[in-house]
């Protein structure tokens, strides 16, 4: 099992490596915005998006990159966020059949960046658990990625 996770993982670096033009220079800043929404949400701010921006750009930057990273995070991290808001409305429903229905309804009109961070997130969850603790979190990610995109991808076109 080792060895596979480990033909896996020199995957996700040969792609990582292989990323063209500026694209990987974006992988480290999505981490920053994400650890940045994650240092907000603990301390106050009047300004949020400005703060999670100034926290994700390593040194300097160019306009350009601010300019793309600000309007990335003014269109996606709200959009997201107010969709993942409405669990609290479903988790208020006490038959737990009804909840499903409604959590199926709700998925149905939720973006597609939505509904893909949950689908792999689903996915890495389940392979984590299933596996008893055997497989981490972040290799039931690289898994999930993997085996959805080069397996099951193109046998079910």
């Amino acid at each position: 099992m080792k060895k596979f996770l480990k033909k896996i993982w020199d995957g996700v670096k040969n792609i990582y490596h292989k990323l063209i033009g500026g694209t990987q220079k974006y992988v480290p800043i999505a981490i920053n915005i994400v650890e940045a929404v994650k240092s907000v949400m603990a301390t106050p701010v009047d300004d949020i998006l400005a703060e999670i921006i100034k926290k994700s750009i390593p040194g300097g930057a160019d306009d350009v990159l601010i300019d793309n990273i600000k309007n990335t995070v003014e269109k996606y991290i709200p959009l997201i966020l107010i969709e993942l808001q409405a669990t609290e409305i479903i988790s208020n429903i006490e038959d737990p059949k009804e909840q499903l229905k409604a959590i199926f309804d709700r998925i149905k009109v939720s973006s597609n960046e939505t509904q893909n961070i949950l689908w792999h997130g689903l996915a890495s969850l389940l392979i984590e658990k299933l596996s008893d603790g055997r497989i981490s979190w972040s290799d039931a990610v690289a898994l999930s990625e993997y085996y959805f995109t080069n397996l099951y991808k193109p046998i079910n076109k």
